[in-house]
């Protein structure tokens, strides 16, 4: 391993104007690091308490440490940081560890399953529907999808009804998410064993989530019964409560919380573009028949939704719930050129990545369409972009277990309900991301239900940007 001194570095911003900026909050995360790939656009690096941070922000460099060197590192400052809240669970351990609890977990997405959990899926968002929603109703947007796929996670990974519990997760995992940018930055770590308020509020979200989690555990210990879900393959494996614990509080964030930010972004892109909006509502009439009537979305209807799932995907493009991704280095590595040594920290940003001009077409433009091959087909190569300038669920060997639910779940609840339902945001209202452990809307998103039970293009709205943080 070559010392600090023998290694040549490439240049980077100024540490203390970029560290400034994020603590004092002028501006989010993901508006630095779009700032830092202007200036630097394949590899910037940082030095900042002691760390030395690589910042990749061109597909070759990030392919070549995420795939070419993945074995040479660990998670990153982010999820080990997130520790408070996940504890030892997938998202955060490594090793054997990781390899065990991936083995429990897996069978739960395997394909076998996905017919049953499209099933769970419709009858969800039907439930939800009829009796939350009617034609004028004001909801926010953001908060409505965390019951839904909450109610969703409960069902089908955990065997339990957590409808209840959906307001109180949902603003547990808002202050955690609020408190992400500070926490995270290096040298700040002092602060976490302050008496500030914003310490103890942390220590209230999370004990508030550990109440959920541990009753969900008692029941079921008591139950005793063989579920066929990922909660009853933990008890089996003879996990202690506290392993069971966070676990279960990582399949909690990773399958309610994001799927419910992809959503909440889905909705208000097609509430802003009536025509993309229109020609899904389209294929839905053509596959399922017309609403009302027709029929519910089926496991063999997913290959026939190309436009919809092409709305998942640029959603999914343009607000990436992962929204960063990092790893530490365990051994020396070259990458770009450089020789980023042990220790260090690299960094790449799916939010800048997927919205670069170099790689995109009209990258700040939801283009559904770019999606789809000459022949009508959703096919992800279809844009031309290179690997590694679209990584929504990570690349590499720890790439998320539970893409495939993520996808069927955001495609068929979008199927679902746009069938019969318009969400119209509040003219004028343009979210803000909030880059946290997930990329969330800032504060709600207010609009209107109206019952469509004719495809037609909602009403021409005033155009609106889709902001850079």
């Amino acid at each position: 391993m070559r010392s600090a001194t023998q290694v040549a570095r490439p240049a980077g911003p100024g540490a203390a104007a970029t560290i400034a900026a994020l603590v004092r909050g002028t501006a989010p995360a993901t508006e630095v690091f779009t700032a830092i790939a202007r200036e630097h656009p394949r590899v910037a690096h940082l030095h900042v308490a002691r760390e030395h941070i690589y910042v990749l922000s061109h597909p070759e460099p990030v392919r070549e440490l995420f795939v070419t060197h993945g074995r040479s590192t660990v998670k990153g400052r982010a999820l080990q940081r997130s520790r408070a809240l996940l504890g030892d669970g997938l998202l955060t351990s490594e090793g054997d560890a990781w390899r065990r609890r991936r083995r429990l977990v897996q069978p739960a997405f395997h394909a076998d399953r996905t017919g049953t959990y499209v099933t769970q899926m419709v009858a969800a968002a039907t439930e939800h529907a009829t009796t939350r929603w009617h034609d004028g109703v004001r909801i926010d947007v953001g908060a409505d999808m965390a019951r839904l796929t909450l109610t969703i996670v409960g069902q089908a990974l955990l065997g339990s009804d957590l409808r209840d519990d959906a307001a109180d997760v949902r603003r547990a995992l808002g202050e955690m998410v609020g408190q992400f940018q500070r926490r995270v930055i290096p040298g700040l770590d002092v602060l976490d064993r302050l008496p500030l308020p914003s310490n103890r509020r942390a220590a209230e979200a999370i004990a508030s989530l550990d109440r959920v989690v541990e009753r969900l555990i008692r029941q079921r210990r008591r139950d005793g019964r063989d579920r066929g879900d990922v909660l009853s393959s933990l008890l089996a494996a003879g996990m202690s409560d506290r392993q069971v614990r966070d676990e279960v509080m990582t399949l909690m964030l990773a399958g309610h919380e994001t799927t419910a930010n992809a959503l909440t972004w889905a909705w208000y892109l097609l509430s802003a573009n009536p025509t993309p909006a229109a020609a899904m509502r389209d294929e839905l009439d053509q596959v399922l028949g017309p609403s009302p009537g027709g029929r519910d979305v089926a496991v063999a209807d997913l290959a026939a939704l190309p436009r919809t799932t092409a709305v998942v995907a640029e959603t999914l493009r343009l607000y990436p719930p992962a929204w960063a991704m990092g790893r530490r280095l365990v051994e020396d590595v070259v990458v770009d050129g450089w020789t980023v040594p042990a220790g260090s920290l690299a960094v790449a940003s799916q939010w800048v990545l997927h919205r670069d001009p170099r790689f995109w077409a009209e990258p700040d433009r939801f283009v559904p369409g770019r999606w789809l091959d000459a022949g009508g087909r959703f096919d992800q190569a279809a844009p031309g972009a290179p690997r590694g300038s679209w990584f929504p669920f990570g690349l590499g060997q720890r790439v998320c277990v539970g893409e495939p639910f993520a996808w069927a779940e955001a495609v068929v609840l979008l199927a679902t309900l746009a069938r019969s339902w318009s969400v119209e945001v509040d003219p004028g209202h343009v979210p803000r991301a909030q880059p946290g452990v997930t990329l969330r809307p800032r504060g709600p998103v207010p609009a209107t239900m109206r019952r469509s039970t004719v495809a037609q293009p909602i009403p021409e709205p005033t155009p609106r940007p889709h902001p850079g943080g």
